[in-house]
């Protein structure tokens, strides 16, 4: 960890000036995550230092103090261990289990093929449905209400809400979704 002066700023970015002389570049996305969201030159800035695409030196991480560095460096290595960790949990094991049950009753039912067809049409929607919420989340933009795709899932496309939950890593922190999901099918 550095720290250094804001030597030099223009719209989005800028450079870090060290004791010793030397200048990282600095991006506001930079700044930002660290909490400094108005940056003035003379601005006292921790930092550490990473490399870019090319090589150069550039502060890879910023704060305005060193224990807010501290903490969001400590953020960092747990979203990385957590990354690393099993994607499943007991919620995907049930779900994988349900699958084949429920083919199983689909083939013993005598509407078999309006049935199948349904979960199909259901399962593609909702898989859609996740995917546009997805795209719609990392834009910032107007979301597809939670309860849209209960719904969905309620009407057959649970297999498909689970599916684009583990494709997309969508809806995926919140523990109590991915079992509400579940719940539907024993609705």
């Amino acid at each position: 960890m550095q720290n250094g002066k804001l030597r030099q700023w223009k719209k989005d970015f800028g450079f870090i000036e060290v004791a010793n002389g030397e200048r990282y570049f600095v991006h506001i996305s930079t700044l930002k995550r660290g909490g400094i969201h108005q940056p003035r030159i003379g601005d006292t800035i921790f930092f550490t230092v990473g490399k870019d695409k090319q090589g150069r030196s550039r502060a890879q991480m910023a704060a305005s103090s060193a224990e807010q560095l501290a903490k969001n460096q400590a953020r960092r290595e747990a979203k990385a261990v957590e990354a690393k960790a099993s994607r499943f949990d007991w919620v995907d094991y049930l779900a994988m289990g349900l699958m084949p049950i429920t083919l199983l009753l689909l083939v013993w039912s005598p509407l078999r093929w309006v049935l199948l067809s349904l979960f199909v049409v259901m399962s593609a929607a909702s898989f859609a449905l996740y995917a546009l919420d997805k795209k719609q989340a990392a834009r910032g933009a107007w979301r597809i209400p939670e309860a849209v795709l209960h719904f969905i899932a309620t009407l057959g496309g649970w297999p498909g809400a689970w599916a684009a939950q583990q494709v997309y890593r969508h809806k995926t922190q919140k523990r109590y979704f991915s079992s509400d999901v579940l719940l539907e099918y024993v609705d």
